[in-house]
């Protein structure tokens, strides 16, 4: 999605409501246009067949022949596919047009049109209501817009691999269920699309692959004969009617003839008929149980002819029914770079069909998310010990389940799981709906988590938690002096999800961003875990994505978020407290993409890592392999420090020591101080080189150092010591005295939420 910036008038005169009634006038004009513009579009498919159309675009425009991340290195892509979407619910809406004639040299008109239609939807959502007048009600509104927008132009919530494997496992819930409904198992449909989608493509790089096997023919003879070799159901000429041709074109024209009629074999690249389809099943799928799933989701030519077309923007019908019905067992779609994005509202319009499977399914959802958060967490947090379904008292003794809960050293992650779906109605922006659903998926979980938390640190001891089911939970809160919630969604919410800020402007919620926890969906908590290595980044990241999330301005996605955390370790400095400095994160995730993809299909590519000199990273190395008294705190302090600073204070160290080594010192005992000089996050960082001969004085030095920076304000003071006679590496003793607030005080000091 582009975002549009406006000038609007720089009248310092102007009120907020003059200010309001310019952007709500563009908004207004690009709805009208967009009408226009809609009907413009529709009419190309009264000269050219809507397969011929769907086809060439899905060809020419969905496909990268190059294998370049186009938005990557543009910042947009030029033909998004909700353009496909859109041209596909477009063609629906009439009945079909059996014509043979090509785009040819009107290709660039109708790409214009569409990217025309495109731009005019993005601005006609400024067309804002009347009643809107304050700043308070245009951030509402604003929040409308966002979720309209990601609605329209964000496919493929995730990455392919963890859609499939949550697709295929949500089936799995049901398959008893499903099975009695239909006959057979729902995976088998997940794995039928996927056989399918990679059918189309084996099919598209023939096609390729055909193009030029003719099209480098060096006389218009040949170049005949050929394309009547490869494309072998093509008319056959004769050898007079070939000369006759060569005689009336040059090479170059007749070369785009046969290109423009091997365009016309396009459909056939994306139909399938149930004989194809029962095969691809691996014979597991009769040819009538796919016709009765095909027809559910498939429409006929001129079947949405009275739909509202706005809501082919934001609730199309073609996702939940891609194919598109040819007689009586073809079927044909546009939309296979997207099918991965649709298969779990393709699976849901199944379920939809029988009350006791959409009991079950949404029963299993919630279980799934628990299931799946629970064994994350066991993976990336070896030793730790977890509990899941932990019931508590709440006020006048109502229980409540906590999801999951990590312990580890001195440290607990609270996590709520969510599993509710986002309706149709909130996707396209309905005020009350969309709210409720927010409110649902973050508040909710934020306020049970934060509940839990004054709960375990009221009651210091050995608790024992029930459980619904199994024995209770014996949790032991003595030793945990940090606690960081976390909500985790089946749903993706883009941008809205990971900024609560942002919620709290739009009046979502009347919570302080500190009675709020960080949400991210399932499929970006898998990416956060595996992108980072060891527990104590990942416990650094989620802490420090919380104080992020309150103390800056930015916009992005959580998996951006993450790639501005390996960029940056979010080392921000005094930036972090700056209120003018707003930071726009869109497409920053794009720098994790070529190893998660890769990853996915056995690509080695080098994984994107927090940056540490060498030096640095033994220490933390150290510290989470011997996992000493405080090893995880100390670990926490080591990551607050940025590379650059890394990198001074080893400078600082290695100038003291060579000092130290020339006799160029005057003091007995010598050490460097680096000071974070942040106010509000302020560490104190000392080395300390010595000698053999300091040994029987050393304790008394490091304490010495350790307690002569006594400052309120300094949440942390590690000191690095190292025997030059020993050569000890990374380090011969680290010594570190921690004040109670770790993090930033406002994040320690839960404030009390409202009594559950």
């Amino acid at each position: 999605m582009n975002f549009h910036a406006f000038e609007i008038d720089n009248d310092p005169d102007l009120t907020l409501e003059q200010r309001i009634d310019k952007i709500r006038e563009m908004g207004y004009d690009s709805q009208s246009k967009f009408d226009e513009k809609y009907t413009e579009v529709a009419s190309w498919y009264k000269d050219h067949s809507q397969l011929y159309i769907l086809s060439y675009c899905m060809f020419y425009f969905m496909i990268d022949r190059q294998n370049r991340d186009e938005e990557a290195e543009t910042g947009s892509i030029e033909f998004p596919p909700y353009y496909m979407e859109l041209l596909q619910a477009i063609a629906l809406t009439l009945p079909y047009t059996d014509s043979g004639t090509p785009l040819f040299y009107k290709v660039s008109a109708f790409k214009e049109s569409m990217k025309q239609l495109g731009e005019l939807n993005n601005t006609k959502f400024y067309d804002i209501p009347d009643h809107i007048k304050t700043i308070e009600q245009m951030d509402a509104h604003q929040l409308r817009i966002q979720m309209m927008a990601q609605t329209t132009a964000v496919r493929n919530w995730s990455y392919e691999h963890l859609m499939q494997k949550v697709t295929k496992e949500l089936s799995a819930g049901i398959s008893d269920v499903f099975k009695h409904l239909y006959g057979f198992e729902p995976q088998l449909l997940i794995e039928l699309l996927d056989a399918m989608t990679h059918e189309v493509e084996i099919r598209v790089n023939s096609h390729i692959d055909k193009q030029h096997g003719f099209i480098y023919a060096n006389d218009t003879i040949s170049l005949q004969q050929q394309y009547e070799n490869i494309f072998k159901d093509s008319p056959k000429s004769t050898a007079s009617q070939k000369a006759e041709m060569a005689e009336k074109y040059s090479l170059d024209q007749l070369k785009d003839i046969l290109w423009m009629m091997s365009d016309l074999e396009l459909q056939q690249l994306f139909i399938f008929d149930l004989n194809q389809m029962e095969s691809l099943s691996r014979g597991l799928l009769t040819s009538q149980q796919i016709k009765t799933v095909m027809d559910k989701w498939s429409m006929k030519f001129g079947e949405l002819a009275q739909s509202e077309k706005d809501h082919f923007m934001l609730s199309n019908p073609v996702q939940s029914k891609p194919f598109i019905k040819l007689g009586d067992d073809h079927y044909f779609s546009s939309l296979w770079t997207v099918m991965t994005h649709m298969s779990i509202s393709l699976l849901e319009l199944l379920v939809a069909e029988d009350s006791k499977l959409q009991t079950k399914y949404n029963d299993y959802r919630g279980e799934y998310l628990e299931q799946e958060v629970e064994k994350l967490c066991r993976q990336a947090f070896p030793g730790a010990a977890i509990y899941a379904g932990s019931m508590w008292p709440g006020s006048d003794n109502k229980l409540f389940e906590n999801d999951v809960l990590v312990v580890i050293d001195s440290f607990a992650l609270v996590i709520e799981a969510k599993a509710g779906t986002v309706s149709p109605s909130a996707k396209r922006g309905a005020p009350e709906r969309l709210f409720k659903t927010l409110q649902g998926l973050i508040e909710e979980p934020s306020h049970q988590a934060l509940g839990f938390i004054n709960y375990l640190k009221a009651n210091k001891g050995e608790l024992s938690l029930k459980t619904k089911k199994g024995p209770n939970n014996r949790v032991d809160t003595r030793n945990i002096k940090f606690f960081i919630p976390l909500g985790i969604t089946l749903s993706h919410l883009g941008a809205m999800g990971s900024n609560l800020k942002m919620l709290i402007n739009a009046g979502v919620t009347n919570k302080k961003v500190t009675e709020l926890a960080p949400s991210m969906s399932l499929t970006d908590l898998h990416v956060v875990f595996d992108m980072l290595p060891g527990i104590p980044q990942k416990l650094h990241y989620l802490q420090r994505r919380r104080e992020i999330e309150a103390n800056v301005d930015y916009f992005g996605d959580e998996i951006d978020l993450l790639a501005w955390y390996i960029d940056s370790a979010f080392a921000l400095g005094k930036d972090e407290y700056e209120e003018a400095n707003y930071y726009q994160l869109t497409l920053k995730s794009k720098e994790l993409d070529p190893y998660i993809i890769g990853r996915a299909k056995g690509i080695p590519v080098e994984k994107p890592a927090l940056k540490f000199t060498p030096w640095w990273q033994a220490i933390i190395g150290r510290q989470e392999k011997q996992k000493k008294q405080l090893w995880l705190e100390n670990s926490f302090l080591l990551l607050n420090i940025g590379y650059e600073d890394q990198q001074t204070f080893e400078y600082m160290i290695k100038d003291l020591i060579e000092r130290i080594k020339k006799g160029e010192t005057t003091d007995r005992h010598n050490y460097v101080e680096m000071d974070s000089n942040t106010s509000k996050r302020r560490y104190v960082c000392f080395g300390y080189p010595y000698t053999n001969e300091h040994l029987e004085e050393r304790g008394e030095i490091l304490e010495e150092i350790m307690y002569g920076k006594e400052d309120e304000d300094i949440k942390g003071i590690f000191l690095i010591g190292t025997n030059i006679d020993k050569k000890d590496y990374p380090y011969s003793i680290f010594a570190s005295k921690l004040d109670s607030t770790l993090f930033d005080a406002e994040f320690f000091s839960m404030v009390s939420p409202t009594p559950l």
